[in-house]
């Protein structure tokens, strides 16, 4: 697991993001996921939240208590590594302050419903002419840039829209079944990726060019672009896919064990391990079956046959034993896993993908950092995540050289130091 004292990461300045200053508008979850990716990787990001209660994820249970205070798990997981001010855009001192915030950094991420940034007067083409070299990141729901405009631009969306109309939803699940919901917000992490994908590759444009430009991530082709092969499957054959069809082309399913679940996906495996797998599981009668030939698993008469036989086999077999026997075969199987067994796991703590956050009342809060390793350097250690507030007069002071008094007059004050 690694954590602020006990982590082998590079120092801050040191790496590849170092000296990139993000001001982060979002909420929720997909753009404060996008600035956590960046800060994790030194970027220094601002969080700018409104007077009063904030981002509203600072509401989403389950909390950390103490007393009187709380933090949400949630938001404390994708506000790390930032500092945070309140500025009211609706008054004209908050407007003053952020135009000059936006005059001093490299990156806005905002993640409002088309037409939000022009009502208050700071859209894109109002803020390019303050900072040229503006790379300003707008993720919404079904995107805004023209000539990409689609009759959807106006529409807000979030992830269970985003998974809905993407076709994952009914792409999800058993055939039998209604549409399945994906369990995690990839309606808004994807977008996220992507955002960050896009941020890095147009930081690469200004280095060349020296002009910052408008990124335009929209949540509904995020997910719509995960279903590739399910689009050019349709194009190519005409009949649109449904759900259980990963097991008709690949035999790639969940299959019920003794004590839960294992996923297998036996496409293109070689008939030698299917002549090995099935004296050993007890139907050696499928040596010489006459309608199964595992050189084409996806032909209509062998997945019925197949599946149907290792449903079989596995109501009296382990997850572990059945996972191991596919394993030694040369198979690709893995146990269906509880959240509970995913953070106990041994292999996800020997990649170091734990990481310990302080939650601002004493105490940590456990959650997943950056994914990928490098050899080169290492994610800076993770900093709670800012009360609302906190840094407003800090920061306006140090990036604007305002004065306590300027900000005084200015009404510009951090809120309470509470999560």
């Amino acid at each position: 697991m690694s954590s602020a004292t006990d982590r082998d990461a590079g120092k801050e300045a040191d790496l590849p993001l170092a000296g990139i200053r993000i001001v982060d508008l979002s909420h929720i979850v997909a753009g404060p996921f996008t600035g956590a990716i960046l800060a994790d990787f030194g970027a220094e990001v601002i969080k700018i939240e409104p007077p009063g209660k904030g981002d509203r994820a600072r509401e989403v249970a389950p909390f950390v208590e103490r007393g009187n205070a709380r933090v949400s798990g949630f938001f404390a997981t994708v506000n790390r590594n930032r500092r945070g001010v309140v500025l009211d855009l609706k008054s004209a001192p908050g407007k003053e302050a952020f135009r000059k915030l936006v005059g001093v950094s490299d990156v806005l991420i905002e993640n409002f419903v088309p037409g939000t940034m022009q009502r208050l007067g700071l859209e894109y083409e109002v803020l390019r002419h303050i900072n040229p070299r503006l790379i300003y990141v707008a993720i919404s729901g079904f995107g805004q840039l023209e000539p990409y405009v689609g009759p959807w631009s106006s529409r807000p969306a979030n992830n269970a829209t985003a998974q809905a109309m993407s076709g994952l939803m009914d792409l999800s699940g058993d055939p039998e079944s209604p549409p399945a919901f994906i369990g995690q917000a990839i309606g808004d992490t994807i977008p996220g990726l992507w955002a960050v994908i896009g941020t890095l590759l147009a930081l690469e444009h200004r280095r060349r060019t020296g002009l910052g430009q408008f990124i335009d991530v929209a949540m509904y082709d995020s997910l719509a672009a995960m279903c590739f092969n399910a689009i050019s499957d349709y194009h190519v054959s005409g009949v649109a896919p449904g759900r259980g069809m990963a097991w008709h082309e690949t035999f790639s399913d969940r299959l019920k064990c003794a004590d839960g679940y294992i996923a297998v996906s036996l496409w293109g495996t070689v008939r030698e391990r299917w002549q090995r797998l099935w004296p050993l599981i007890g139907h050696p009668e499928m040596l010489t079956h006459p309608e199964f030939d595992p050189a084409h698993p996806g032909c209509p008469t062998c997945f019925p046959i197949v599946k149907s036989v290792l449903e079989k086999w596995l109501t009296a077999t382990t997850q572990e034993e059945a996972v191991r026997l596919l394993l030694d075969l040369g198979f690709s199987a893995g146990p269906v896993q509880t959240v509970k067994e995913v953070y106990e796991c041994e292999q996800l703590q020997k990649r170091h993908l734990f990481i310990e956050i302080e939650d601002g009342l004493g105490g940590i809060i456990r959650t997943v950092g950056t994914p990928v390793k490098f050899s080169g350097f290492q994610p800076q250690p993770p900093r709670r995540a800012p009360f609302l507030g906190e840094h407003t007069r800090e920061v306006l002071i140090e990036m604007l050289g305002l004065t306590e008094a300027e900000l005084d007059c200015l009404g510009l004050r951090s809120d309470s130091s509470s999560a």
